[in-house]
């Protein structure tokens, strides 16, 4: 698992890479802009599990992936949503 300033670099540079705004995120997260800030530079001790899996969901990445578990940052499919993006 990454350090703190580690998952926070990897939340700026996804966030820059979709042109996305602090504002963005803080907004499908439902937390002040400056919360989203200190995840990104680090400087929150105890990050929150279910703020990261949301932050996931808004960058559209893999929480494992933010989390540095995996180098894959593709986003898992929910179980039964292949058959629901193939239009079965």
């Amino acid at each position: 698992m990454l350090n703190q300033k580690e998952i926070g670099f990897r939340i700026k540079q996804r966030r820059e890479e979709l042109g996305l705004t602090l504002e963005d995120i803080a907004s499908y997260v439902k937390v002040a802009r400056s919360t989203i800030q200190r995840y990104e530079t680090g400087s929150i001790s105890r990050p929150k599990l279910p703020v990261l899996y949301s932050i996931s969901q808004a960058l559209q990445v893999s929480p494992d992936w933010l989390l540095g578990i995996t180098d894959d940052p593709a986003p898992v499919m929910a179980l039964g949503a292949e058959k629901t993006a193939a239009g079965e």
